[in-house]
């Protein structure tokens, strides 16, 4: 007789009234057979473990257990729960925390160092007793379990190393339950509680084992950036939450930097933050209403020489800019020369270029002489106007139309621009697309250094776009700059600048074949410490209003 006919026969003598329907609905979920081994349990043609905690990481946070659960071979997470007596609970902390304290006294006295684990012990244990005290959090009883199944004992083997492995990373060692495998096995089917390597925690960290507690990102009152392609939730941002509000977009041409930042652009609108946006390459004029588009070059100029309040401070700062200005011009002027710029600016009020540049030549004509060239081939194309930014909106400074040789320069007086509008208006975001113009002149990264620095104090945030991670560690001032932008968005590299971006920030194995195996509008979203996948998504509307623009630019 089979295995299977001997276990009908059995049920058959045991419930003689059963008809033999009842025996084969009940054989048809009956195992075969059962074999308890040190280490694994054999169920019919199966093989499976269970794997008891061993220990637990002291600091967690929401979603850590993740890769375990994401493991590439079928496996169960069983978690169990018992709330525990707070009063009782706080009363055995004490006690313990008595114990430990006589401990390390005793230690003392006996001329001893302080143990460092029981030091730790005593300030968490302390730390808690006080918040189940206030009624801030609870006790718990937490027992986790994970069961592995497989087809062999050999393939048994190698899940249990790789999964083993993959916990001793997240700091949870796992044990084999040798020798109790039944009893581990009875603790994680229904009813029962898995006890091997039960510990207690409070609510807050016990709330982090939840599967659906997962490591994304959603901001009260943020901006949705995204979507996490993995678990198919949004991603909400609130630059307010971070150390600074400042932020770097990084991705190969085509994989959709521009995409990404026109879609926040738009979303930002709806919460009614004014947005301003330096574009050397035409891209975002057809986001704002015409009224609202500078077209540098084109009826509105930009004037280095501009006074912002007229007073002996401004003075000074405007006579360092002009001749950072002149140099983004291409001339390089001497010391010497360059310090009679200085002088006379820092005494005069003047802001007509050509007025100073006479003024200049009764000064000293071979200072005059050397900057004419640059300030006539500017006042050539932008006059001498000062274009007015507003303060509500989408804010366009398109700088597409100026020739090649005056676009940094032209950036760079548009940032000084920029900076004094936020200092007497009022708070908005502001992006620098191609921002290689500024990073890439060691010159004028320390201009925008000094911009990122003052930014935070106007509730002004920025947003540096461009193709290159390195340009972000060209200079001091630009690594200054990366420093201060705890939002990161990667999008598709190109294949050449893989091992440079691992470099720069410091990318693991995992995070770094994401990005390579990343589409258009897909990448890795870096919030302060915090990592996660991302997908661009944006709504029919926007999506409708992106197109079109794209479509006014080219002219189609």
């Amino acid at each position: 007789m089979g295995r299977r006919s001997l276990a009908r026969g059995l049920i058959a003598e045991e419930n003689p009234s059963d008809s033999l329907s009842d025996a084969e609905r009940l054989g048809s979920v009956w195992p075969d057979s059962i074999e308890v081994l040190p280490d694994a349990i054999a169920i019919d043609d199966r093989w499976v473990r269970v794997l008891g905690v061993r220990g637990w990481p002291r600091e967690v946070r929401a979603g850590w257990w993740r890769p375990l659960l994401e493991a590439p071979f079928a496996h169960v997470m069983v978690l169990g729960i018992e709330p525990l007596g707070s009063e009782e609970q706080v009363a055995r902390l004490t006690r313990r925390l008595i114990w430990h304290q006589g401990a390390e006294r005793s230690r003392a006295q006996l001329g001893r160092l302080p143990d460092a684990a029981s030091q730790t012990a005593l300030a968490d244990a302390e730390e808690l007793r006080r918040e189940i005290a206030r009624g801030a959090t609870r006790l718990l009883r937490v027992g986790l379990a994970v069961v592995l199944q497989a087809p062999t004992q050999a393939e048994l083997d190698r899940r249990t190393h790789q999964l083993m492995t993959l916990a001793e990373s997240l700091m949870m060692p796992l044990r084999r339950c040798r020798f109790q495998q039944a009893d581990s096995f009875r603790g994680v089917l229904p009813g029962g509680f898995p006890a091997h390597g039960a510990r207690e925690m409070d609510s807050r960290a016990a709330a982090t084992l939840f599967p659906w507690m997962g490591d994304d990102v959603q901001h009260p009152q943020g901006q949705v950036w995204g979507e996490n392609p993995l678990t198919k939730s949004l991603i909400v941002v609130d630059r307010g939450r971070l150390p600074a509000p400042h932020s770097l977009t990084v991705a190969w041409s085509g994989a959709g930097k521009s995409f990404a930042t026109k879609v926040l652009m738009l979303r930002a609108r709806y919460q009614g933050v004014p947005v301003l946006v330096v574009d050397p390459e035409g891209e975002y004029a057809a986001l704002a209403d015409p009224a609202h588009v500078v077209q540098v070059g084109q009826g509105a100029g930009l004037n280095p020489l501009a006074l912002y309040d007229g007073t002996a401070a401004d003075r000074v700062r405007r006579a360092s800019f002009v001749v950072r200005w002149l140099d983004a011009m291409g001339t390089r002027l001497p010391r010497r020369l360059a310090e009679v710029i200085k002088a006379d600016l820092a005494t005069t009020d003047e802001t007509g270029l050509s007025a100073w540049l006479t003024r200049l030549a009764r000064t000293d004509s071979s200072a005059a002489a050397r900057v004419e060239p640059a300030l006539r081939e500017w006042l050539a194309v932008m006059g001498e106007a000062l274009p007015t930014l507003p303060d509500d909106g989408i804010t366009v400074v398109d700088l597409s139309r100026l020739p090649p040789n005056l676009t940094t320069a032209a950036y760079l007086v548009t940032v000084e621009h920029v900076v004094a509008t936020l200092y007497r208006g009022a708070p908005r975001w502001v992006v620098f697309d191609e921002a290689w113009h500024l990073l890439a002149n060691p010159q004028l990264a320390p201009y925008l250094e000094e911009l990122y620095r003052r930014a935070r104090k106007w509730r002004t945030a920025l947003t540096l776009v461009t193709q290159d991670a390195h340009d972000a560690l060209r200079s001091v001032s630009a690594e200054v700059c990366l420093r201060n932008s705890p939002l990161v968005l990667l999008l598709r590299p190109h294949p050449d600048a893989v091992p440079e971006l691992s470099r720069v920030f410091h990318l693991t194995k995992p995070e770094t074949a994401l990005l390579e195996g990343s589409g258009v509008g897909e990448g890795l979203l870096m919030i302060d410490r915090d990592r996660v996948p991302i997908r661009i998504h944006a709504s029919p509307l926007e999506a409708r209003l992106i197109r079109e623009g794209e479509l006014h630019a080219r002219g189609d």
